[in-house]
């Protein structure tokens, strides 16, 4: 396998497997990402090197971040666990900065109580 210096799988190695992962022909992840066949061939076999617009598609559609795709590492993001959360978290984003604070406030009001009750069965 292609390897980086860093001991991680390379772009195209990192590609390649992260659609044998899902059991996917080159031709279902170039529909899926909506790119040609031939460019996933040529991004696997590190030919060419796909536009960031491309790269962003490409990790979507295997539901990876596209720090992942690029890097191999996992970001806070990939190593949440409930997807209903990163999803409200996705949308968090889009909301104004006011409300965002206001949301933030809450969460570190239940976080906050949560951590008080575990010190006091503790």
């Amino acid at each position: 396998m292609e390897t980086t210096s860093m001991n991680t799988l390379s772009f195209p190695g990192m590609l390649r497997q992260l659609r044998k992962k899902k059991d996917w022909s080159q031709g279902q992840l170039a529909q899926k990402a909506g790119i040609d066949l031939q460019k996933v061939s040529k991004y696997e076999r590190g030919v060419s090197s796909p536009p960031i617009a491309t790269l962003i598609d490409i990790a979507k559609a295997l539901g990876v971040s596209l720090d992942y795709l690029v890097t191999g590492r996992n970001t806070s993001a990939e190593k949440m666990k409930n997807a209903q959360l990163i999803e409200r978290i996705e949308e968090i984003e889009k909301l104004p900065t006011e409300y965002q604070n206001t949301l933030i406030s809450v969460l570190d009001s239940f976080i906050k109580r949560h951590k008080f009750e575990e010190l006091a069965h503790s």
